[in-house]
Formats: C-alpha cells, structure tokens, sequence
C-alpha cells in the first residue's frame, strides 16, 4: 500500500494549489469603493495579518480569537485562502485538535496574502 500523505503535506499540499487571493473579488470592491479605499483596505489587512497567529500552538484562546478575526476580515476581502485556513485553526480551536498543521498552513497563506498586497501596493 503507498504512503498516505501527512496531513501537514494535504494542507500544505491545498495551500499551493489554490490562489491567494479572488480576483473577481478584489475588482467588484474596487468598483464599490474605488481604487484608493480598496487599496486602504488592503494595507490595514496587511498590519492586521502581520499582529495575528504569532502565538504558541499552546495559547489556544489566542490563536481562535486570532484565526475568528482573520477569517472574517480576509474572507470579505477575497483572500478566500487565508479565510478557509483561519476556519480550521478556529475549528481546531474549538475541537481540542492538533494545531500543528493547521497553523502551519495558516502562517503560510498569511505570508502569500501578505507578498500579494504588497505586489498589489506597487502595481499603484
């Protein structure tokens, strides 16, 4: 029988193989807000990604709160990634499950949502 893959491998695996962001998204709130609100919105997203899911895989309180609030924010923004790996830390959270993967995968789409508003910031 062949290897089964870890599950740190299947959520790393996941976090390749879908974008970081909706573009489709990103250009409907750009045509509700415009191009410099959006782009606000974005850069407060930005510092907001970079203060959360630092915390100890130990502080699980923390890192629920920090994953509940991410998700909501970087869902509504079209970071659909972020969003989804935020629900399975909260969820792991919630379930006392190992938060080893999961976080993993998370700090990953964190730092990929992070290079592309950066990108976006200098595309101006």
């Amino acid at each position: 029988m062949p290897d089964r893959p870890s599950s740190e491998e299947v959520s790393l695996q996941a976090v390749e193989d879908h974008p970081i962001y909706d573009s489709d998204t990103l250009a409907e709130l750009e045509v509700m807000f415009g191009r410099s609100h959006l782009m606000d919105l974005l850069s407060r997203l930005k510092v907001e990604i970079g203060s959360r899911l630092n915390g100890s895989a130990s502080d699980r309180a923390t890192l629920g709160h920090d994953a509940h609030t991410l998700l909501s924010v970087s869902g509504s923004l079209g970071f659909t990634d972020l969003s989804r790996r935020c629900f399975e830390i909260e969820r792991a959270c919630l379930r006392g499950e190992d938060l080893a993967a999961p976080l993993h995968a998370a700090r990953m789409a964190a730092a990929g949502a992070i290079r592309a508003i950066t990108d976006l910031e200098t595309q101006g």
